[in-house]
């Protein structure tokens, strides 16, 4: 194993198979190198640990097992009295990684409209992960969707793989779904309902319309059918 580096120094991610790798985001200057060796060494052989930012580091394990245990255990944790946030590492691809969601988003790299954007596409898309998959959101007019995952970590491998989905040869873009992105999904829910509560009240509308043209018909029969009566009584005693 090579030895710790020292934490200051910043290394390119070069060394080993990042598939092997965890991203430990939130650092400071009160962890080195060492706190981090003795912390996360029981999970397994550590390979080398890489600065990749003054704030963020990476750890190379001797093998799959040992990111499964960790990621098992912790997604976040706590080092001399700092909290560190941990992902499974993937290369060129830090943005969000701070975050922890089970939703991903997914959208095409490109607005083809040769590709039917719904819930079958993107299952048969995502077919491996079927079995957590809790459920599938669709937004069509924007083609881009919401994919719910029954936990963390599944996100976290279909961001290692991103260039193995693809819809109509057309990669797909993905990321996590950031909290504003679930609001933005709550707003068009809400949007949702509102807009079959107006269509149930236009149905509603159209139908007291009916119901009043047939009740303004039949006032119009009373109507005439008294003028007539009127009509009748006269006649009878004009003389």
């Amino acid at each position: 194993m090579e030895s710790i580096q020292d934490f200051n120094v910043t290394y390119p991610p070069t060394i080993g198979d990042d598939c092997l790798k965890i991203f430990l985001s939130n650092l400071d200057g009160r962890i080195n190198t060492q706190d981090l060796h003795t912390f996360f060494s029981p999970f397994g052989r550590i390979e080398h640990i890489e600065s990749w930012t003054p704030k963020s580091a990476i750890i190379l394990f001797s093998d799959m097992d040992s990111i499964d245990r960790v990621l098992l255990k912790y997604r976040k944790c706590i080092i001399n009295k700092q909290e560190i946030f941990i992902r499974r590492f993937r290369y060129g691809y830090i943005e969000r990684a701070y975050m922890d969601s089970k939703i991903l988003f997914i959208k095409p790299i490109n607005n083809d409209l040769s590709i039917k954007w719904n819930e079958t596409t993107i299952r048969n898309c995502f077919h491996k992960y079927e079995k957590n998959i809790e459920k599938i959101r669709i937004v069509s007019k924007s083609f881009h969707g919401f994919i719910y995952f029954k936990d963390y970590d599944i996100v976290d491998r279909i961001l290692l793989q991103t260039n193995m989905f693809r819809i109509n040869d057309i990669p797909i873009e993905m990321k996590r779904a950031k909290s504003n992105e679930k609001q933005i999904e709550d707003n068009d829910i809400h949007i949702e309902k509102l807009i079959k509560r107006n269509k149930l009240l236009k149905k509603q509308i159209e139908r007291e319309k009916v119901d009043a043209r047939h009740e303004i018909k039949n006032l119009k029969r009373k109507i005439n059918k008294l003028k007539n009566e009127l009509i009748d009584l006269k006649s009878r005693y004009r003389y």
